[in-house]
């Protein structure tokens, strides 16, 4: 395994006691081969799948998962690996169920991340304990508590604070494209498509981070956590009062 990607996973493994295994993802091109062991849906399951699905088996099931053109169920995630001419997508008509004017859908569709055609030939997402390549990003999932401190780790020695833009769908344009094209930390709100067709649950939300800043992290995972400002699990110092026992309890006495 990748030295800094090893240190990663043992930094989120120590500090944020994650209930899924942070997902390693490699965008793949021509002429790379695929690690041993890794599955494509059509080739093992006998049919499609949508990517965000990919993603929780990959996290959940432990199982490493590969994603080509034509192993994609949903036509999105196609447009932002550039397997496909993005035209049809950006004439805004998938956008009618958020907006009501073609103006406002087109802007809403053109605001989201993709590669140029052709620029991946397709995706490889494997739990990060058994990445066999050297990734573009890590995505984990967790609890707002848990991902505030993967927040506060990637603004160690940054200060100005962690940036997510989102319109409440598509978040897999996120990590298919946009975390490696801005080459920053990206914390996301899953949108619809994954609590739906993949079983992201309500009380998860993601955060992304693209291999140039996994040193980073991890050293401000060891800093905040070792200056005791903000650690997970988030302990109770209630539990450090003297409790306030009703009276009648006192009549035992």
């Amino acid at each position: 395994m990748d030295p800094w990607t090893e240190k990663l996973r043992e930094a989120l493994e120590k500090h944020c006691r994650l209930t899924t295994t942070p997902v390693a993802v490699k965008l793949a091109k021509e002429g790379e081969t695929p690690p041993e062991r890794i599955r494509y849906p059509l080739d093992q399951l006998g049919h499609r799948l949508a990517v965000c699905q990919g993603m929780t088996i990959a996290r959940t099931y432990g199982w490493s998962m590969a994603f080509r053109k034509k192993d994609h169920a949903c036509p999105l995630p196609r447009v932002f690996m550039g397997h496909i001419p993005p035209d049809k997508f950006l004439e805004g008509a998938a956008a009618g169920f958020y907006q009501d004017r073609l103006n406002i859908m087109q802007r809403m569709e053109a605001s989201y991340p993709r590669w140029p055609v052709g620029a991946y030939r397709e995706v490889w997402l494997s739990p990060v304990s058994r990445c066999a390549y050297v990734p573009d990003l890590v995505v984990a999932y967790g609890s707002p508590a848990q991902v505030l401190a993967l927040i506060q780790a990637a603004n160690f020695r940054l200060g100005t604070g962690i940036r997510s833009t989102s319109s409440g769908r598509y978040g897999c344009s996120t990590w298919l494209a946009g975390v490696a094209q801005a080459g920053e930390c990206t914390y996301m709100v899953p949108g619809p498509g994954e609590r739906i067709f993949a079983g992201t649950q309500d009380s998860e939300m993601s955060f992304a981070v693209p291999y140039s800043r996994f040193e980073p992290l991890v050293e401000g995972l060891e800093y905040v956590r070792g200056h005791g400002a903000y650690r997970y699990p988030v302990p109770n110092l209630g539990v450090l009062a003297e409790p306030n026992i009703p009276p009648k309890y006192a009549e035992i006495e």
